[in-house]
């Protein structure tokens, strides 16, 4: 089997066959201009024939992303998706990242096994929820300006687990550890809003069709956030919004009672897995 990062401008073309072959519907074929723009995509490939894909995203200050895994259904359960994983993590050493994440449906027991194999451990247990635009159904939040002095995030994600969506938008769902940096860059680009007890940073159009709003919650007690960001996106004109929120048996009664459901194409309850590596000296995140 050889193993290897492909170029895009030259294997875009066999990528698209490849995911096509395997699923006409996969969500990749859409973002695979993205993918290519910003990731280190990597293949399986034995006599020609491409057998396994996934991508590896650097986030920053050490850390990686893990995403976009495919094995061809002939040659699953054979250990390619494991030499795969183990070239991936080696390239991320390679470049200087120490902890990597990826996000797997629970449902999904093969892959977390795969993982798991690798040194990935589950650290956190999210829900993708989406809601209406309400207009005028909470505190109105107000974009956040250069130079002003927030002190979030309090009571939410971030504070309780150490992590956050590093990059809302097309990039959203990508999560690692919470910094100062991101506050920065989040007021820098117009996608931090704030109220009184309540913040997010948003990406406006994260669908075009209904028009849909991806949040990343920082801060804010569950129902009070929900009414702002529902008054927010009505007022940024959209129809919908979208957010991982955290996950637990009674946290997802309230969010059903608060009127969010669970995204149609994800499974309700995600897990996040991190790899950090044992020869950078780190056992874990700093919050």
């Amino acid at each position: 089997m050889d193993f290897h990062r492909i170029d895009p401008r030259r294997d875009l073309a066999v990528l698209r066959d490849f995911l096509s072959a395997s699923d006409p519907d996969d969500y990749l074929l859409e973002d695979l201009a993205e993918w290519v723009h910003d990731g280190r995509l990597w293949v399986g490939r034995e006599g020609g024939r491409w057998l396994a894909f996934g991508r590896l995203h650097d986030l920053g200050e050490t850390e990686g992303w893990v995403s976009g895994f495919r094995v061809a259904a002939p040659r699953r359960g054979q250990g390619l998706g494991g030499e795969l994983l183990g070239q991936i993590v080696a390239d991320a050493r390679s470049v200087g990242l120490t902890s990597l994440r990826a996000s797997i449906e629970v449902e999904n027991v093969a892959s977390s096994r795969l993982f798991a194999r690798s040194g990935f451990r589950p650290v956190l247990e999210l829900t993708l929820r989406c809601g209406r635009a309400r207009p005028g159904s909470g505190r109105a939040l107000r974009r956040w300006e250069r130079g002003a002095v927030w002190s979030g995030p309090v009571g939410w994600l971030p504070q309780a687990t150490g992590y956050v969506d590093v990059l809302p938008g097309e990039d959203g769902g990508r999560f690692g550890r919470w910094r100062r940096s991101l506050v920065e860059r989040w007021t820098r680009e117009g996608k931090l809003y704030v109220a009184e007890g309540v913040a997010v940073a948003v990406q406006v159009d994260w669908w075009t069709s209904p028009r849909t709003l991806w949040v990343n919650p920082l801060q804010g007690e569950v129902g009070e956030l929900v009414d702002a960001v529902s008054a927010l996106a009505a007022s940024l004109g959209h129809e919908e919004w979208q957010a991982f929120l955290p996950s637990s048996e009674a946290l997802r009664r309230d969010y059903a009672r608060l009127g969010l459901v669970p995204h149609p194409a994800w499974g309700d309850r995600l897990r996040i897995f991190e790899w950090n590596d044992p020869d950078a000296g780190r056992t874990g995140i700093s919050p």
